[in-house]
């Protein structure tokens, strides 16, 4: 297959993943949608949906990567780093995608989707959270929490990330690249710098104290 129709599958995948959700689409329907006279052209080039969302989510990789790997090389500049900058790091490279016209919008609303559901998709989820700038954010924010809120059942990163691609996503379906996105992107960057420095009350602590019978609540 030629890389002009390895593209048109992705784009077709990435539209319909965004508009009806990953798992509604036919791999059939999809290969339709991108012009392939071979229906089974998607399953036989990415193996199943799951290869084909990752396929969708690699396409953008490298343009957020980027962005968040210039701003983290400025917060590492300043010792200790800042904690507003750290969540700008997070939210901007994402906002970023509201304005890309090749499918910036459909991304944020397919990695939301994602988010939300991490059983349905820890393989994909996993990789998501192996990419490089994910990794450096993760290990400047950590000395930043509360201990509580670093590891299980509370992970808190993990939270952020989930709570800024909700919103980004609904921004997405809302206004795509339409409007000025600076007070929105303020907004939540306030918000995810207020989220991250939040204290664990001690109401929840004593909900992760293991029980006498050595149980926990979730």
């Amino acid at each position: 297959m030629s890389a002009g129709a390895r593209l048109a599958i992705v784009r077709a995948a990435e539209e319909l993943f965004a508009s009806e959700g990953i798992e509604a689409p036919s791999l059939r329907e999809i290969a339709r949608r991108a012009g392939q006279g071979n229906t089974n052209a998607a399953q036989y080039h990415f193996g199943d949906r799951d290869g084909l969302l990752l396929a969708v989510l690699a396409r953008h990789r490298d343009r957020v990567e980027g962005r968040r790997g210039s701003l983290l090389d400025e917060v590492e500049r300043s010792d200790p780093p800042e904690p507003r900058a750290l969540s700008t790091a997070l939210v901007a490279p994402l906002v970023a995608e509201l304005s890309e016209p090749d499918g910036g919008a459909a991304h944020l609303q397919i990695v939301a989707e994602v988010l939300a559901r991490p059983v349905r998709f820890a393989g994909t989820l996993e990789a998501h959270w192996q990419a490089p700038s994910i990794r450096r954010w993760s290990q400047l924010v950590e000395p930043l929490l509360p201990a509580e809120a670093v590891g299980r059942p509370l992970h808190r990163r993990f939270a952020v990330l989930r709570f800024v691609h909700g919103e980004l996503a609904s921004r997405a379906r809302e206004r795509g690249g339409r409007g000025d996105h600076r007070l929105f992107a303020s907004h939540l960057v306030d918000l995810v710098t207020a989220m991250l420095a939040a204290p664990v009350t001690h109401w929840t602590t004593d909900l992760i104290r293991p029980s006498t019978d050595g149980g926990r609540t979730r």
